[in-house]
């Protein structure tokens, strides 16, 4: 657990819900691509059409998310899929039951690494493995992700075991906001990062990085971000909660409209909401992946939002988020209890939300 996790955690006591609940649903969110369902449902007045009155609310990291839907200063949240298991667990946090009805994205991450290793000839992992076993006397290289217990702190450390590199003890691992990856990599503070979308499109954009691997390749399908919501608060609010539900998978389908793009594009560019230039976020949505240095490939499934029953939780995305906190975050006294957050993912909350009239 980094430090300011730690911070966070000896701060929280046992949550409970501040004062009686608005009549407003308070949405939150991060500032990232695959929010895009989140911010077209509002715009295109889906919330509206479910008879929901939603409120985003734009929010600095995913602590202060988990923070507050714990307390019940949201009543639900754009997540990464591990954070209502963290949060049921208390791992790092107080443990409050939470829930997630649909996957809002699948998808969307990739490894960057700097320029620097690059001209150090780093092409692949099995020659950063090298350049790792020739530099330990000097330094060991930093790495970035955006949490402890996220999906890119799984890939980074997959990614890196797989080539002989010990993440805990051959290179530092850090945690970094999504928005300051890219000027900490041009400043060499750090040598790479695992991050969503727009952030490793814009620093191949911008020429200070390059991809050598992402999400589609290491984990094809993983969910990536999930609809959190307090366990309380999905029970005691079903209508509205599954409508919300209804309203975003809506929204997933048209961000996979390729006809839609350019709509889409001109909405998250807006500072408000993700704040990248178009150009960039044409690449994010775009059906190809740019890894840089001249390899563009079709992958298609390199971020989704609405393909098939994606959106639906299944038993795979409960075992593939429970395995890996298992062995990147949970300690052995924990992991024997890993199994009491096996109802975390609810499809029945989305079998809900499809049934309801159109």
């Amino acid at each position: 657990m980094d430090e300011f996790e730690k911070k966070d955690s000896e701060a929280i006591a046992m949550p409970r819900l501040v004062g009686k609940r608005r009549s407003a649903i308070r949405l939150g969110y991060i500032g990232l691509v695959d929010a895009a369902p989140l911010l077209v449902a509002d715009h295109y007045g889906l919330f509206e059409g479910k008879g929901l009155d939603v409120v985003l609310s734009r929010e600095v990291g995913w602590a202060t998310i988990r923070e507050k839907v714990l307390f019940g200063e949201l009543e639900a949240a754009h997540a990464l899929s591990t954070l209502p298991f963290v949060a049921t667990l208390g791992l790092g946090s107080a443990a409050v039951p939470c829930v997630a009805g649909m996957v809002i994205s699948r998808g969307g991450n990739a490894v960057v690494l700097s320029e620097e290793l690059r001209h150090r000839g780093v092409k692949n992992k099995e020659t950063l493995k090298v350049d790792v076993d020739n530099r330990k006397a000097f330094r060991k290289y930093k790495f970035a992700t955006v949490y402890a217990c996220s999906p890119h702190n799984f890939h980074l450390r997959e990614w890196l075991a797989s080539a002989g590199i010990d993440p805990d003890a051959d290179v530092e691992l850090v945690t970094l906001p999504p928005a300051q990856m890219c000027r900490n990599l041009a400043a060499g503070t750090i040598d790479g990062f695992c991050v969503g979308e727009p952030w490793a499109s814009r620093a191949i954009g911008e020429k200070i990085g390059w991809s050598p691997v992402n999400s589609e390749d290491l984990s094809p399908g993983h969910p990536e971000k999930v609809l959190m919501a307090r366990e309380d608060y999905a029970r005691d609010h079903f209508e509205e909660n599954v409508a919300l539900i209804a309203a975003i998978v809506e929204a997933g389908a048209i961000c996979e409209d390729p006809t839609q793009r350019g709509r889409i594009i001109e909405l998250l560019s807006d500072r408000k909401r993700v704040n990248c230039p178009p150009e960039i976020l044409d690449k994010c949505l775009s059906p190809a992946f740019n890894y840089g240095l001249g390899r563009v490939e079709h992958r298609p499934g390199f971020l989704r939002f609405h393909h098939g029953d994606s959106a639906r939780p299944t038993d795979s995305d409960t075992d593939w988020v429970l395995d890996r906190l298992g062995r990147s975050c949970a300690k052995a006294a924990e992991s024997a209890r890993l199994e009491k957050a096996r109802n975390v993912l609810r499809p029945e909350l989305y079998d809900a939300a499809m049934s309801l009239p159109c």
